[in-house]
Parts: structure tokens; C-alpha cells; sequence
């Protein structure tokens, strides 16, 4: 099951107020949720998000994220996402339960290996030559999606290549 693609954002931007990391940019949320989904896909085989990512030319976008963060412009994101919920017809932030465990897996080892790493060099590591995104952008060009198969494909050939998610 995929899961809002603001609620994995906001488990993001959660971990990031713990931390109070300064550097939680909506670029670097954009790659981080990229990662994040990659590694979902090579461990369960079942996507983080709900939606497709899109070949922009600043690499991979999740587009409804894109647009409930561009007020942020490239400064830091200091408030959550929120959604309309439609029950209570206010609008709110929801992360993942901390009980949907592979999810929770996937977000610690993702994070413990990208957290450090600049929104720049990240969006870097998205356009290496036959990344999801380059194969896709090269291929089908600007703004189509980039397909969860070829993603699976490419975080599980990283897999083999050593990075480990022993605990």
C-alpha cells in the first residue's frame, strides 16, 4: 500500500524538527522522498507514495508536493504539509504510523544515509547517467513519469552493489 505522498513528506519534515536540521529545504525533501521511495520499492517491492515521480530538470518531483511547497522557495520548510480533510473541514498534517514498521525501516536507513548530504549533491545523485531519472528524461523527456518498475530496478542493482539494510 502507498501511502499520501504529504504524509511520507511530513514523516520527513517530522524527523528533520527532531533533529532541528536548519537545511530541510523543499529540493531536499523532494530527493530525500525519492530516496525513500526508491528503497521502499527494493525492500517490500511496494511504492512509499501514491503518485508517480516526474522527470523535471532539476531531477526527480513528486508535482502535488512541489506545489504545497513552493511558498518555501529554497529557505527552509518550517511548517508541515496539510491536507483538507474532509470529515473535520479543517485542513491537517498526518505523518505514517510509527506502526507500519517496513515503512518506518525504510525511512530510518534512508535517512541515516542521505541526511547529511546537500540538496545540491542530492539532486546530483538523481541525474547520474542511468538513474530512473536520466533513463526517463533521456527517453520520454521533460515531465513524464518516471516508472516504479525502473526505480525498483535501479535502488535494488544499489543493493547488490553493497549498500546494506541489515540492522
Amino acid at each position: 500500500m502507498a501511502y499520501p505522498t504529504s504524509h511520507v513528506a511530513n514523516s520527513l519534515i517530522q524527523r528533520g524538527f527532531k533533529e532541528a536540521r536548519p537545511d530541510m529545504s523543499p529540493m531536499k525533501l523532494q530527493k530525500l522522498l525519492f530516496f525513500l521511495h526508491g528503497w521502499m520499492l527494493a525492500t517490500t517491492g511496494r511504492p512509499a507514495i501514491d503518485e508517480d515521480f516526474r522527470a523535471w530538470t532539476y531531477g526527480p518531483v513528486a508535482p502535488t508536493l512541489y506545489d504545497k511547497l513552493k511558498g518555501f522557495g529554497s529557505g527552509s520548510i518550517t511548517q508541515y504539509v496539510q491536507d483538507f480533510d474532509p470529515y473535520s473541514r479543517q485542513f491537517t498534517a498526518l505523518v505514517v504510523s510509527d506502526t507500519q514498521t517496513d515503512f518506518q525501516r525504510a525511512l530510518d536507513l534512508t535517512w541515516e544515509k542521505y541526511i547529511g548530504i546537500s540538496a545540491l549533491s542530492l539532486s546530483a545523485m538523481t541525474h547520474e547517467a542511468n538513474s530512473p531519472w536520466d533513463i526517463t528524461y533521456r527517453s520520454a523527456g521533460r515531465d513524464a513519469a518516471i516508472p516504479n518498475d525502473l526505480i525498483q530496478r535501479h535502488f535494488v542493482a544499489q543493493a547488490n552493489r553493497g549498500f546494506s539494510f541489515a540492522s
